[in-house]
């Protein structure tokens, strides 16, 4: 059985992915930390974004995927004081819109992932994500 600390960190897993499919701009900013995030990212620039930068990428998708579906799978969760961290595999997908005009193709992404949270204020904050293509 879970403890309440990890279902309050699930909690904050899947919001973040709920936000996204949601479109909720506020609500995503909201799950993380404002004292600083980082995000290595299976999609280009490839290399470690930080802060403003990493939260622009992220909320791209808001913007130019529709109809998002998303499932974690394998996780493992542990919490260790005011640090949480999931390990898990994401299956994300969606139409890719192009802006001005009425057509968009599928858009997949599958990726070994790891999120870090810490907690701020008595709730999670994500600090850092880490996403790595896996091969079809």
């Amino acid at each position: 059985m879970s403890s309440p600390e990890e279902q309050e960190a699930l909690q904050t897993l899947t919001d973040s992915y709920e936000v996204i499919k949601n479109k909720d701009h506020n609500r995503l900013l909201e799950l993380h930390s404002e004292r600083g995030y980082t995000l290595f990212n299976d999609a280009p620039p490839h290399h470690l974004l930080e802060g403003e930068m990493g939260l622009k990428l992220k909320l791209s998708l808001l913007n130019q995927v529709q109809d998002i579906s998303y499932e974690i799978r394998g996780l493992h969760l542990e919490v260790r004081g005011d640090v949480a961290f999931a390990v898990y595999e994401l299956e994300m997908s969606g139409i890719l819109v192009y802006q001005y005009r009425f057509e968009g193709q599928r858009w997949m992404r599958r990726a070994r992932c790891t999120t870090v949270m810490v907690r701020e204020e008595g709730s999670w904050k994500i600090v850092h994500e880490h996403f790595s293509p896996l091969k079809p």
